[in-house]
C-alpha cells in the first residue's frame, strides 16, 4: 500500500508576528515540504483603514470600542481584542476566509486562542500556545511587585477560550507550564497536549563577545511587565558597589526616567540584536509575567549568561546554576546580588554563557520546533470533529 504524501497544506491563522514566532514557524514548516497559507484574523475591527490608514468608524468598530470600554475602562485600547464580541467577530471573519481557500487545507494551525478558526470551526485545527488567560490573570508576581494585576476577561471569554481548546484536534505548547494550565484550569486531557518548545530568533554561527565586563542588558518592549522597574532599582544598588557598571535598555518605545549609568536604546530590530548581545556581559530580564521568554533564548544563543526570575516557563529555559541564574520576582536586592556576583566572576559568567548556547543548539531552534509540530499536525490531517473529543 502506498504511504500517504507527508506534505500538508496548512492554513496558518494568526494575529501578527508574535515576537517572530509566525515567521519562523512558517519557515520551519515550509522547509519540511509543507504548503503554508497565512490567514489573518484581523480586519473587521481594526481602527484604521488598511489601505488609507485613516481612522475608521464602522458600526462594528463602534460596538467593539463601547464594549471594550465598559469592560476595561481606561485600558480599553490595550485590551480591546479581548471581549467576547471581538472573539466572535474575529472567529466568524476567519471562518469565512478559511472557507474561501480552494483547495481546502488539510489542517489549520493557529497561534493562540484570541479567536476560533470559524464559528463553528469547519476544519480540523491544531493550536500553538505560549500562554493561557488563566495563567495571565493569576500573575502573583505583579501583586508582590506592587503593580496592578492584569484585568479579568470574564466568564463569557473563558467559556469561548475553553471551547476553542476543546475543539482542537491537538494542542502544541511552548512549555510544560502552559500544558499544566490547560489540564488544571480548562479540564483538558494531558494526552492531547504536546510540548514543542520555541526557538531563538538570533543564532549566530560564531557568537562575538565584545563586552567590557561591566554591561548589563535588558531587552523587552513591555518594561513594567518584564520587570524593568525592578531592574532599575537593582542597578542603582549595583552601581554603589561597581561604579563602572552600566545598563543598556532595548525595546521600550516610551521615554524612561533612568539612573546614572543607564542608557535607553529604544526598539531594536532583529538584525541589530546580535551586535547588541555581543556587547552584554550579563543579560537580565526580571520578568513578572512571562508567556515564554524568547529573549532568553536569543541571549543564550549568543553566549551571554542570563539572569531571570523563577516564574512561569522561565525555569524551563534557564537551568539554574548551569545556563544562568534565577531570582525571586519583584526582589531588587536579590537581583542586585546575583548581578554583582556575575560581574565579579568573569570565568563563571563565561561558563554559563557557553552552557546556555549549547542548550539552545540542542533543543531551542525553530527547525527542531518545526519537526515537533510536524508530528502533531500529521495525525490532525484526517481528524474528525467528534463530540466525544470536544468533551475532554
Amino acid at each position: 500500500m502506498d504511504r500517504p504524501d507527508p506534505s500538508l497544506s496548512i492554513a496558518y491563522t494568526n494575529y501578527g508576528e508574535q515576537s517572530g514566532v509566525t515567521l519562523h514557524v512558517a519557515h520551519a514548516l515550509r522547509a519540511l515540504g509543507h504548503r503554508i497559507t497565512p490567514v489573518s484574523a484581523r480586519g473587521p475591527l481594526d481602527l484604521r483603514d488598511p489601505a488609507t490608514r485613516l481612522p475608521r468608524f464602522t458600526r462594528d468598530v463602534a460596538v467593539h470600542l463601547a464594549l471594550a470600554t465598559a469592560r476595561f475602562r481606561s485600558q480599553a485600547l490595550t485590551y480591546r481584542w479581548n471581549t467576547p464580541y471581538a472573539f466572535d467577530v474575529h472567529s466568524r471573519h476567519l471562518g469565512v476566509a478559511l472557507a474561501a481557500l480552494d483547495p481546502a487545507p488539510d489542517v489549520v494551525l493557529q497561534n493562540g486562542a484570541l479567536f476560533s478558526p470559524g464559528l463553528p470551526a469547519r476544519l480540523p485545527y491544531v493550536l500553538l500556545l505560549d500562554h493561557t488567560r488563566a495563567l495571565a490573570e493569576a500573575a502573583p508576581a505583579f501583586r508582590r511587585a506592587g503593580l496592578a494585576a492584569p484585568p479579568r476577561y470574564g466568564r463569557a471569554w473563558f467559556e469561548r477560550e475553553r471551547a476553542c481548546y476543546r475543539g482542537a484536534a491537538a494542542i502544541a505548547t511552548f512549555s510544560e507550564n502552559v500544558a499544566r494550565s490547560l489540564v488544571r484550569d480548562y479540564g483538558l486531557a494531558r494526552e492531547r497536549i504536546v510540548v514543542v518548545g520555541a526557538g531563538a530568533n538570533v543564532v549566530p554561527e560564531r557568537p562575538a563577545r565584545a563586552d567590557d565586563g561591566e554591561t548589563i542588558l535588558f531587552v523587552g518592549r513591555e518594561f513594567a511587565r518584564k520587570g524593568g522597574t525592578i531592574l532599575l532599582d537593582a542597578f542603582e544598588r549595583v552601581r554603589r558597589r561597581r561604579p563602572a557598571a552600566r545598563l543598556l535598555i532595548a525595546g521600550p518605545p516610551e521615554p524612561l526616567a533612568l539612573p546614572d549609568g543607564a542608557e535607553q536604546l529604544g526598539p531594536v530590530p532583529y538584525d541589530g540584536l546580535e551586535e547588541l548581545f555581543s556587547r552584554a556581559t550579563v543579560f537580565a530580564l526580571p520578568t513578572l509575567v512571562e508567556p515564554f521568554g524568547i529573549a532568553f533564548l536569543d541571549a543564550m544563543a549568543c553566549g551571554v549568561p542570563c539572569v531571570g526570575t523563577a516564574v512561569e516557563a522561565v525555569p524551563e529555559i534557564i537551568e539554574e546554576g548551569k545556563t544562568g541564574l534565577l531570582v525571586p520576582p519583584g526582589d531588587p536586592s536579590a537581583l542586585a546580588e546575583v548581578l554583582l556576583a556575575l560581574l565579579g566572576d568573569p570565568a563563571r559568567a563565561r561558563e554559563l554563557g557557553v552552557a546556555g548556547r549549547a542548550r539552545v543548539l540542542k533543543r531551542f531552534q525553530w527547525t527542531q520546533v518545526g519537526a515537533r509540530l510536524d508530528a502533531v499536525l500529521q495525525p490532525a490531517r484526517a481528524a474528525a470533529r467528534e463530540p466525544a473529543r470536544a468533551a475532554s
